[in-house]
């Protein structure tokens, strides 16, 4: 199919666009693969590798793609704590740029498909910062990832999950999410992070266009201890994440000027001096003076 801004698109809601090529890594993902890496040279190398990603890629992001995030306070809410982050994947470098930019301070782990890891170097990158595969096909493997994980939250870090399951790039609707990320939350007794990745977008003079980044880092999602069992648990937590993301996503592209020609509004808004992010609600300039008197 082919979506409102001419991208072509698969037919199912996650398959995949980009081709994964060269998967020349002979790597078995079992219940005897280590998920989490524990040895110390690669634990150092990862260090400072992902110490050379922060220099390099943060300035490069920020400059490039005018990168701006939203929702600083929320992301303070959880230092400290393991959770499990979710946000739609919509860019090569969107799980990239959360890991070195928003959480540039706290190494952040994410799923990736085990595919990548077995690309030859770019899968040895994904890993040195903080790429976990996802066993599919592996009941052992599968097993054997749950608990790693477990543990990567219960030493109180984050791990990013792409509850679309697929990289559609530039996409601005948001796609039904996967039960996996709530379940992890769920099995582990810890929030959702949700993360909304939005974009401006300017034609340039080749006829090409130019894409700016921007992050929404939404309010946290508790467990509802009420509920009887973790599945009811985590299909509430899905579909309060998948509401609030798509929500926070329509509102941004309708309310301003976005370069996609079916704004409801034509005007620019400045991040930061024009349009603010609180309670996971847009609030325009005069709209936060009006509230504050």
């Amino acid at each position: 199919m082919v979506d409102k801004d001419g991208f072509e698109r698969p037919d199912k809601a996650d398959g995949h666009i980009l081709p994964i090529e060269h998967e020349t890594r002979k790597v078995k993902f079992d219940d005897k693969y280590s998920y989490r890496p524990r040895n110390i040279f690669f634990r150092m190398w990862a260090a400072f590798f992902r110490a050379a990603a922060i220099t390099v890629f943060n300035p490069y992001m920020v400059l490039s793609h005018h990168m701006y995030t939203f929702g600083w306070d929320n992301r303070k809410k959880m230092k400290g704590k393991g959770f499990v982050m979710t946000c739609n994947h919509v860019h090569m470098l969107d799980d990239l740029s959360i890991g070195t930019n928003l959480f540039c301070w706290r190494k952040i782990y994410y799923t990736t498909l085990s595919r990548n890891i077995k690309r030859p170097m770019i899968g040895f990158f994904l890993r040195s910062l903080g790429g976990i595969p996802i066993p599919a096909g592996s009941l052992s493997g599968m097993k054997k990832f749950n608990s790693d994980i477990g543990e990567v939250l219960k030493s109180n870090r984050p791990v990013l999950f792409n509850p679309e399951a697929s990289l559609w790039p530039y996409y601005r609707d948001i796609r039904p999410f996967k039960r996996g990320a709530f379940s992890t939350a769920v099995k582990n007794d810890v929030p959702v992070l949700p993360i909304v990745v939005l974009f401006k977008r300017k034609k340039k003079r080749n006829g090409k266009w130019k894409y700016k980044l921007n992050f929404a880092i939404c309010e946290p999602v508790e467990i509802d201890k009420t509920l009887p069992d973790e599945k009811s648990q985590s299909e509430k937590m899905m579909k309060q994440v998948y509401e609030t993301t798509k929500r926070v996503a329509k509102e941004w592209y309708e309310i301003q000027d976005c370069g996609f020609g079916d704004e409801k509004y034509s005007r620019v808004l400045r991040p930061g001096r024009d349009l603010f992010f609180e309670k996971d609600q847009w609030i325009v300039v005069d709209e936060k003076k009006k509230k504050s008197k």
